[in-house]
């Protein structure tokens, strides 16, 4: 009888594991796009058979000048090879055009999601937000509004882990530092509850603890963990700022292109990648880890669906 039972629970934990990864997904993260290195980013993400959406933290074309030409021209035989796959969000090199974002919209048609340029959608059990904080950064009754659609967004949302991304980093060491403007968005997640926030702009990869609005560390369960994925092709930043203020980063790799992959199960556990990809090609891991926004203790899959 004993050993029917240990036979039994055994089964259950196989089964417990069998299910979380089959429910998993797996995301892949970068930002600030350009050529000629492009081509190897893309190509790492072809790598991953098991991706199913990738997140592009804005300047989806990095290049001086942004007319539809300019992504069209980006785009061909590198992204736009799973274009169908990719949430963009609006960065500062994306608006350079006449009038303004006018190439980045027409590039990306329903998935500008414009006027407005933020959204949110669902996802493998997590409520992802695209946030346009080029336009925020500017302040006035714009801001207002995107902000005021935040916090809505998040009360109709109010047990799912969530996911953010944006273009201007709030906390950096990098170059361009973090930009304070974007404390209103902490505010409202951190209000909220845990969740992850990518983001580009800085051309590095930097990942923090999770933090308070006041860049305090806190535990999981409270606080927001940012990771800044980028370049994802345009000319990368080589070294930290050490005079920048705000917090330090808990790893910091520069001086070339980064892709993140993320695996995330519908309980709020999460695991992550990220690798360095050079412009030959060659990729290496810098970075890895877990954790559990939710703290319900579910395994991190070792594989997605």
């Amino acid at each position: 009888m004993k050993q029917a039972f240990r036979s039994l629970a055994l089964s259950a934990v196989l089964l417990s594991v069998a299910l979380h990864a089959a429910w998993a997904l797996t995301l892949a993260v970068t930002g600030d796009v350009a050529g000629p290195d492009a081509g190897a980013v893309s190509d790492a993400i072809l790598a991953e058979p098991a991706v199913e959406a990738v997140l592009l933290a804005g300047d989806t074309d990095n290049e001086k000048t942004t007319p539809l030409g300019s992504f069209q021209k980006l785009y061909k035989d590198t992204f736009g090879r799973f274009l169908s796959k990719i949430h963009p969000c609006p960065g500062n090199h994306d608006r350079s055009s006449i009038p303004r974002f006018s190439g980045y919209q027409a590039f990306w048609g329903e998935a500008a999601h414009a006027p407005e340029m933020y959204y949110s959608f669902d996802l493998g059990g997590w409520h992802i937000i695209s946030l346009d904080s080029v336009t925020f950064e500017k302040g006035g009754p714009a801001a207002q509004a995107q902000l005021g659609w935040l916090k809505t967004d998040l009360a109709a949302h109010p047990k799912a882990p969530v996911l953010a991304y944006w273009h201007y980093p709030f906390f950096s060491r990098a170059k361009h530092r973090g930009q304070p403007r974007m404390k209103p968005f902490w505010e409202a997640l951190y209000a909220h509850g845990p969740a992850l926030v990518m983001a580009g702009h800085n051309h590095v990869y930097e990942r923090f603890a999770p933090m308070d609005p006041e860049g305090r560390t806190v535990a999981e369960t409270r606080g927001i963990r940012e990771f800044e994925i980028s370049p994802g092709g345009a000319p990368p930043v080589l070294r930290q700022d050490k005079d920048a203020p705000g917090p330090a980063s808990e790893k910091f790799d520069g001086g070339v292109s980064h892709v993140g992959f993320f695996i995330l199960e519908p309980g709020g556990a999460y695991r992550y990648t990220i690798k360095a990809v050079a412009g030959t090609g060659a990729a290496r891991v810098v970075d890895t880890g877990a954790g559990d926004l939710l703290g319900r203790g579910a395994p991190a899959a070792s594989e997605s669906r």
